[in-house]
């Protein structure tokens, strides 16, 4: 479909003043058309083309560079943005069950980041247009969680260069003869981790320790609508789910909580014996207790590299993190 045809569908709807369905095509849009549906509110301030309000082009970073970490639940209206070390892989598998997909349940011996076999439908699956308007849609919820900075950092150096080896074959593995040496050498030191991750940012870049607030494109932030927090996963997990419901759930007007949340997970592999609510237990097989741990790694000086070289963390005017301040008096 056209912009120009997009726009007059949208027109229709206005001079009509009544709730439709927007006119798109039900393959392109894997049955969301079922519940794209708009207010005249809303697609008035859609027609009417406002300057503040954005479209999503072929290079924003959440349809392009980033879009497989931007998750599409059409039932539930939902758009969700993950980040690595930020309980990405628990969020799979809610959108997994939500779907129907029978391996959501399955811990070991599953890749639930795989999208071959997660199935979960990702932003750019969907015409710039669709996109923008699931994005800009007040029937649509946006959300997103994340982690304080300074704990995330951490967090992806004790698992990704303590524990494994990922980061030498990442990072080290990447450098001149010489620092490849150096960097293997002091792979478990923290300062020598932030050095050469910052140093060298071409050859060591890596989701893992990438900035979140660089994931999502400026313009497209003030319409992420709910913004949770880490170190409050479980109650702000469970606010997100409260806040989505589905037309075609058999129960009316029972939210996602009630229905995929309240129970059913757990770390056992016997999926059927597992009574835990969501994120009531960490069922990562990488999961690290890395807040209690933030004073026995940090220094002062490595804080402040922190501070400093992932500074954009802090810009987003919308994201508030707890303030961390492990050396206040530096």
């Amino acid at each position: 479909m056209t912009k120009s045809n997009f726009l007059t569908v949208l027109g229709v709807a206005i001079c009509a003043i009544v709730v439709i369905p927007l006119a798109l095509n039900l393959t392109t849009l894997n049955s969301v058309a079922e519940v794209i549906t708009k207010s005249s509110k809303g697609i008035e301030f859609k027609q009417l083309g406002h300057a503040d309000i954005p479209e999503i082009t072929p290079d924003d970073l959440i349809y392009a560079v980033n879009a497989r970490s931007v998750f599409v639940i059409p039932e539930y209206k939902l758009i969700f943005f993950t980040f690595p070390k930020v309980a990405c892989s628990e969020w799979k598998r809610m959108f997994m069950r939500m779907n129907g997909n029978p391996n959501w349940c399955k811990i070991r011996g599953f890749n639930a980041h795989d999208p071959e076999k997660n199935l979960i439908k990702v932003l750019n699956d969907y015409d710039p247009e669709v996109a923008t308007a699931m994005m800009t849609s007040p029937a649509w919820t946006r959300a997103a969680i994340l982690r304080e900075p300074k704990e995330r950092v951490l967090s992806a150096f004790l698992d990704k260069a303590v524990k494994e080896d990922y980061y030498v074959k990442k990072c080290c593995n990447r450098l001149p003869d010489d620092e490849k040496k150096k960097c293997i050498k002091n792979e478990k030191k923290l300062d020598s981790f932030l050095y050469y991750v910052t140093k060298y940012k071409d050859q060591c870049f890596d989701v893992h320790w990438e900035a979140q607030i660089s994931k999502i494109d400026s313009k497209w932030w003030p319409y992420v609508d709910i913004i949770g927090y880490q170190d409050n996963l479980q109650s702000d997990a469970q606010n997100i789910l409260k806040h989505l419901t589905s037309a075609r759930d058999s129960v009316s007007g029972r939210t996602a909580w009630e229905r995929f949340g309240i129970t059913g997970w757990g770390a056992s592999d016997k999926c059927e014996n597992r009574t835990n609510s969501f994120l009531q237990e960490n069922t990562s097989t990488h999961k690290l207790d890395t807040g209690s741990h933030l004073t026995e790694w940090y220094t002062a000086e490595t804080e402040k590299v922190v501070e400093d070289k992932w500074g954009i963390e802090w810009t987003e005017e919308s994201v508030k993190f707890k303030e961390v301040k492990l050396f206040p008096g530096r």
